[in-house]
């Protein structure tokens, strides 16, 4: 189980929210140049059957985690509902991200694996279903831009390597043995394999990879539906016998 760390900066996140980005006080880890800032993802959807892995967090999501915070905040919601709210709300969000993300995953309808209406209802209805969870589950930086290395470089460099082994690998013991894992790019790919090889989750359980949803990625997104890269046709056979 993951340590919540949310009392520790609870003061600043109520007095600036989105003003505290990237804030010193909200650094959590650094090895220059390399520097990893809290947000409040630590809410664990325990009973998800689908399982989507990014790097890490970026500028987006960190500025609406933090103006959600402060709003819930001033609402005075409890812990629990705060972080709850706060990871459906700004996990994988912003105006680019998760619109491609919807995009693939009605591309290979992961509503009929998943026995639902619509892709959309995973951030509705349906969010039972989904935990959004990234390889470095607080948001990294490098050289002052979001993180976008490879797992080699998250196992080499302390600072990446300690939120990966202390944050997001014991949150895979809190899943359901039978949750079915997404990658968002080759980074979170290799850092699933990894976990497969080491035990952590079971190697049926790993579904494939696909491009991160980024405005970036969008382009490299359809390249990669149409030349079929990595396993996304495993996601496909999976579809088809649903």
């Amino acid at each position: 189980m993951t340590a919540f760390r949310f009392d520790n900066f609870e003061p600043i996140l109520r007095t600036s929210g989105s003003s505290a980005v990237r804030h010193p006080a909200t650094i959590l880890t650094e090895e220059p140049p390399y520097e990893v800032f809290y947000i409040p993802f630590e809410h664990v959807n325990r009973d998800a059957r689908l399982v989507i892995v990014g790097i890490t967090p970026g500028m987006n999501q960190l500025e609406m985690a933090y103006a959600e915070t402060q709003r819930q905040l001033n609402l005075k919601k409890s812990q629990e509902i705060i972080l709850k709210s706060v990871k459906a709300l700004a996990a994988f969000g912003g105006e680019a991200m998760r619109p491609n993300l919807l995009r693939m995953l009605r591309h290979l309808d992961f509503a009929k694996m998943l026995g639902i209406s619509d892709a959309a209802d995973l951030w509705g209805g349906a969010s039972a279903l989904l935990h959004s969870t990234s390889v470095v589950p607080h948001a990294a930086f490098k050289n002052g831009k979001m993180f976008s290395g490879s797992f080699e470089e998250i196992i080499k460099i302390g600072a990446l390597r300690q939120r990966f082994e202390m944050d997001f690998v014991p949150t895979l013991s809190d899943m359901a043995s039978d949750a079915l894992y997404v990658a968002l790019g080759r980074t979170p790919y290799d850092a699933l394999k990894h976990c497969v090889g080491r035990g952590f989750i079971k190697e049926n359980q790993l579904l494939g990879a696909l491009a991160h949803p980024s405005r970036s990625g969008a382009a490299k997104s359809r390249s990669i539906w149409a030349r079929r890269l990595w396993t996304i046709s495993i996601l496909q056979i999976l579809c088809e016998g649903a």
